[in-house]
């Protein structure tokens, strides 16, 4: 009888198999913690399972939780950030981005389990070069509401997107209570708030009493002087564009290159611009 014996490379074929198993069952069971409620791309908002504190056995969060859209907004607008090489703070995430992942949020409060979170990837394009182009950077988070206050623990800030990564071995991870993540940035709350609060680099609490500043508060016609009547304002929640038609329709086209908005959103978009000219 022919004895047969493993080779070297039989064996080590073995042990990657064995390893590639466990990698799957690993991300199969993660994947059941987590429940997609919206996602474009690598943007996404989620209902993810809580993580633990530091104390060990996490607290329940007061979940589900009614928060209305425009009061989610001023929440998100307020919080500014400064990078390291940065003079001035910039808003954390642009009012466009808040225009597509609010409605999601709020929807994600609305489902959640006390036991659950809600985490977020967004992509808005930010200024780059000194201001002559732009670039897409993604901002991810988990948030929670426990106690009377909406805790935001940040993961990712601005950071830059590689589209040709792969997002199983780069993903978009939210932030953790357990740890804060580093990075060369300083979160702000923006003067005249009153309820808020960096408990952590990368922590921010917002109390049920918490009041947005007044320069976001909307601006009404009584609220307008005379003197500057005829200038574009923001009224409610429609936002006057008042850019040159051939800068809005570059905007639009990096937007397309970058692959953040569909060749129908595009189509769409130049249309509407062309049939003002």
């Amino acid at each position: 009888m022919k004895m047969f014996r493993c080779s070297d490379a039989d064996r080590l074929c073995s042990v990657v198999a064995a390893v590639l198993v466990l990698l799957m069952l690993s991300a199969t069971c993660h994947a059941s913690d987590v429940r997609r409620l919206w996602q474009s791309r690598d943007q996404f908002v989620a209902l993810q399972r809580q993580d633990s504190s530091l104390g060990g056995a996490a607290i329940l969060n007061d979940h589900p939780y009614e928060i209305s859209p425009d009061r989610l907004t001023a929440i998100l607008a307020s919080i500014e950030v400064r990078s390291a090489d940065g003079d001035k703070p910039e808003q954390l995430i642009t009012n466009q981005s808040l225009e597509v992942l609010v409605p999601h949020m709020v929807q994600g409060f609305r489902q959640a389990a006390p036991g659950e979170d809600v985490t977020f990837a967004i992509i808005g394009l930010y200024k780059a070069l000194h201001g002559f182009t732009k670039s897409p950077k993604v901002t991810t988070g988990r948030a929670f509401y426990k106690g009377g206050r909406l805790n935001i623990i940040f993961g990712l800030v601005q950071k830059d997107v590689n589209e040709r990564e792969d997002r199983r071995l780069s993903p978009f991870t939210p932030g953790s209570r357990q740890k804060a993540v580093e990075g060369e940035w300083t979160l702000l709350p923006q003067s005249g708030q009153s309820g808020s609060n960096l408990v952590r680099k990368d922590w921010m609490i917002f109390s049920d009493e918490w009041l947005a500043p007044v320069a976001q508060l909307p601006v009404t016609d009584k609220d307008v002087p005379p003197s500057v009547e005829a200038a574009p304002v923001q009224s409610g929640k429609q936002v006057i564009d008042t850019r040159k038609p051939v800068d809005r329709l570059t905007t639009l086209n990096e937007l397309k290159e970058k692959g953040l908005i569909t060749e129908e959103e595009y189509r769409g978009k130049r249309l509407e611009i062309m049939n003002k000219l």
